[in-house]
C-alpha cells in the first residue's frame, strides 16, 4: 500500500512519471474485478476512481503533464481506500484471478484498432 499511495503522491503533485501512473491504475483495476464479486456499491466506487484516472490520462496525452483535479482526488483517494481494504481482506488466489482478469481485459484492449 505505502508503494501505490507514493505513486499516487506524485502523480497528485505532478512528478509523476508513465509507471507511477499504471501502478494506481493496476491498483484500482485489480480492485474493482475484486468489488465486482464482493459488492456493487463497491464496484461503483472504484470504477468512478477510474474514470478519474482515465480523465488524467487523457489530460496527459493531450498536454504532457501529469495534472489532477480535486474531484478527481477524492475519488482516487476513495477507491485507494476500497483498493487496500479489499486486498486486505482477500487471498492471495483472489488477487491472482483477478490480476489474470485485468490482463486479459488489457490484452483484449491492446488488440482493438
Amino acid at each position: 500500500h505505502i508503494k501505490t499511495r507514493a505513486c499516487y503522491e506524485r502523480l497528485a503533485d505532478g512528478t509523476a512519471d508513465n509507471d507511477d501512473f499504471d501502478l494506481v491504475a493496476m491498483a484500482l483495476n485489480l480492485a474493482k474485478v475484486r468489488a465486482l464479486e464482493i459488492d456493487q456499491a463497491l464496484a461503483n466506487l472504484l470504477e468512478v476512481g477510474q474514470d478519474a484516472m482515465a480523465a488524467i490520462r487523457r489530460r496527459h496525452d493531450k498536454w504532457a503533464k501529469w495534472e489532477v483535479l480535486p474531484a478527481e482526488r477524492t475519488a482516487i483517494v476513495d477507491a485507494l481506500d476500497a483498493h487496500e481494504a479489499i486486498t486486505d481482506a482477500s487471498s492471495p488466489l483472489q488477487m491472482m484471478a483477478a490480476l489474470d482478469v485485468v490482463r486479459r481485459v488489457i490484452k483484449q484492449q491492446m488488440r482493438r484498432p
